[in-house]
């Protein structure tokens, strides 16, 4: 071998030992020095934490009945194995599980903190779409198939508005500090209530996660189990609610309003009622009317924004109405007290009334003559009250409209969203139009029209304060909460909010009107030969800014039995005409249904407002 020879080879030994040595030290780098960062990394790929979601709480009625369970389901998820997501797997996911590639994109970017852990794309999957999944797994790397507790509404729409429903939704900052003080601190992208006792009573309701860890392989299926973390349950909410006397009272307003829609009015469409316990405030059924099944609630939720009857909206709370007549009791309590009439005195009705350059007429331009405050109540006599209301004045009428709670809410702690509604008074229409008041307008505030606009569970409340005395106590839905190893975390008390002073004549008087209008005569007479004494008052409400073509809001307000109450309710049908057409009948098969009478034969009559 000549040198030139030697020198090369001896140059490409060194070459080759040079490489060698750049290996090994790479090497050594990489199993030595850097050992617990790539071992760490490869665990990750092969080890996955999965979540295992709790159970959230059950929620039942007073009587133990199950309104709101859970029920094992499918749900499809993606994660991330390090390399991103794959484009090509999502394409074949969205075709299998009927949705836009747009739409697991956008589900992904708004996810973009929960890498490594699964992202749900859908829930509740059908096990035909599970099974061509499970087909595809080699092509659709990431996806996993997890069987997760499913929220089941027992009875569908069944006091939809009470119990709420679930969404990943936005959560505002208002709700997470209050989710916080109640010890629930909320993490983004989680599965949450999004309104109704859902959303209040979530710290509760939620439980506590699980983990399972588990090995995957390349496509992210997973092959073998490690350790296993169980979930806690969440606890179980038992509701004032009575479920057989809520759907008695959602049946009858959904047939009260298909009827007035049969009669050719276009306008019905929406109603709701509540019924109160007035020794307590505990909310014995709610009902709001359209409503929609929490069940379908995301796949409707486009649908249901453009429902001409707003079924979204809580008819019972989060919207205020001019009541008409049921207001006339504050208006005769008012009277009473500041003593400008008395039980004896009488008023003459010759059915129309100028005062102030108005003129008002009574209903349908009835003359009931001379009559006193009680005949006043029974027959629902506006010019009475219109002259009433002059001797009080506006703002003593103001006062004790307050007094019996309106113009703000009225307490309710377990749905969120009651509105205050308003008092007619000189300094609302003076932040409102920046004029003054005029005593015509005081008129029209005697008997519930005008400014004036209240809520039905304010209307609820109300009753109940005429029933009890005067109390105010906060109205309430749940009535305990117990945890799943049958612990009881929290039972409520009725709580007095306020408490008026009137004297015992003047409640007397009042009621004793009230216990007429059910009678012969009245204008709820329809209630005339319901076996338990029942005392009330029909209401017919004129909507401001309406032709004279528009159906009157319909209202029933009353409690039973008369002489020792058990119940307080209201009965509201928009655009439904007389109160005594419209809502005594459904209020007659609400009383029906808490006392276990069978419907009778109903005397005719003409009814009035």
């Amino acid at each position: 071998m000549d040198k030139q020879t030697l020198k090369r080879t001896r140059i490409f030994i060194l070459i080759i030992i040079l490489i060698f040595f750049l290996l090994l030290s790479r090497l050594a780098y990489l199993q030595v020095i850097n050992y617990d960062y790539y071992w760490g990394r490869a665990e990750k790929n092969r080890l996955r934490i999965l979540p295992i979601t709790a159970p959230r709480g059950e929620i039942f009625d007073r009587n133990g009945r199950q309104l709101v369970a859970n029920r094992p389901g499918f749900t499809v998820s993606l994660v991330d194995l390090g390399n991103g997501y794959s484009e090509e797997a999502i394409v074949r996911l969205a075709g299998l599980l009927d949705m836009e590639v747009e739409e697991i994109n956008k589900t992904i970017d708004s996810h973009y903190y929960r890498r490594y852990l699964p992202i749900r794309l859908k829930m509740d999957v059908d096990v035909e779409t599970v099974s061509q999944i499970a087909e595809n797994r080699l092509d659709l790397p990431g996806v996993v198939i997890e069987v997760q507790p499913i929220r089941n509404y027992v009875l569908g729409s069944f006091a939809a508005h009470l119990l709420g429903y679930l969404g990943e939704g936005t959560v505002t900052e208002g709700i997470m500090d209050f989710w916080q003080e109640a010890g629930y601190h909320y993490q983004q992208g989680e599965l949450v209530g999004q309104a109704g006792l859902e959303m209040v009573w979530e710290p509760y309701l939620k439980g506590e996660d699980g983990g399972l860890q588990v090995e995957v392989n390349s496509t992210g299926q997973a092959i073998r189990e490690f350790e296993r973390v169980e979930p806690k349950p969440g606890a179980n909410l038992f509701l004032t609610l009575d479920a057989s006397l809520q759907r008695a009272v959602e049946e009858s307003l959904g047939e009260a309003v298909q009827l007035q829609l049969q009669e050719g009015n276009s306008y019905a469409g929406e109603a709701g009622a509540v019924v109160l316990e007035p020794t307590s405030g505990r909310i014995l059924a709610m009902a709001s009317l359209p409503a929609y099944d929490p069940n379908t609630f995301r796949r409707d939720y486009p649908e249901l924004l453009q429902s001409p009857g707003r079924a979204l909206l809580n008819k019972t709370m989060e919207e205020h109405y001019p009541v008409g007549s049921v207001f006339k009791m504050v208006t005769g309590v008012a009277g009473l007290e500041k003593g400008v009439i008395n039980r004896t005195e009488k008023l003459f009705c010759g059915g129309r009334l100028t005062r102030f350059g108005a003129t008002k007429s009574c209903f349908r331009g009835t003359v009931h003559g001379s009559i006193n405050i009680v005949e006043a109540i029974r027959k629902s006599c506006n010019i009475f009250f219109y002259e009433l209301g002059l001797r009080v004045g506006i703002d003593d009428l103001a006062y004790f409209a307050r007094e019996f709670g309106f113009g703000e809410p009225t307490g309710l702690k377990d749905v969120f969203g009651e509105k205050g509604g308003i008092v007619a008074s000189r300094e609302y229409k003076e932040q409102l139009l920046n004029e003054p008041w005029y005593p015509a307008e005081t008129m029209d505030a005697a008997i519930g029209q005008g400014y004036c606009s209240i809520t039905l569970l304010q209307l609820a409340n109300y009753v109940s304060m005429i029933a009890n005395g005067g109390v105010h106590y906060r109205p309430f839905l749940v009535d305990k909460i117990i945890d799943c190893e049958g612990n009881v975390e929290m039972v409520a008390e009725p709580e007095v909010l306020h408490t008026m002073e009137i004297s015992d004549l003047t409640w007397q008087i009042i009621r004793e009107g009230m216990g007429l209008v059910t009678l012969p005569g009245g204008t709820a007479s329809r209630l005339a030969d319901f076996p338990v004494r029942v005392a009330g008052k029909t209401g017919s409400a004129q909507v401001a800014g309406r032709g004279s073509d528009i159906p009157s809001h319909s209202f029933f307000v009353g409690y039973a039995p008369a002489d020792n109450p058990q119940i307080a309710l209201v009965v509201f049908i928009k655009y439904g005409g007389t109160g005594g057409t419209s809502a005594v009948p459904v209020a007659r098969e609400i009383l029906e249904s808490y006392f276990g009478v069978d419907a009778g034969q109903e005397p005719e009559e003409d009814f009035q407002q």
